[in-house]
């Protein structure tokens, strides 16, 4: 792909964000949630494993 259409690509993605978070922000909001629990839950896991680990 040249740079002009990946620019173009980028713009789009960027657009079709925004207008879902304006036209669904409570939905929005639920998946960035969601999102988070999910690190979250990584994180927490991959901690009590090296936890386990180095005990």
């Amino acid at each position: 792909m040249s740079a002009g259409v990946k620019k173009i690509v980028g713009w789009l993605a960027i657009a079709l964000v925004a207008f879902y978070l304006i036209t669904n922000p409570d939905d929005a909001a639920g998946a960035v949630r969601g999102i988070g629990g999910f690190i979250s839950d990584a994180f927490q896991s991959i901690i009590a494993f090296l936890t386990s680990v180095f005990q």
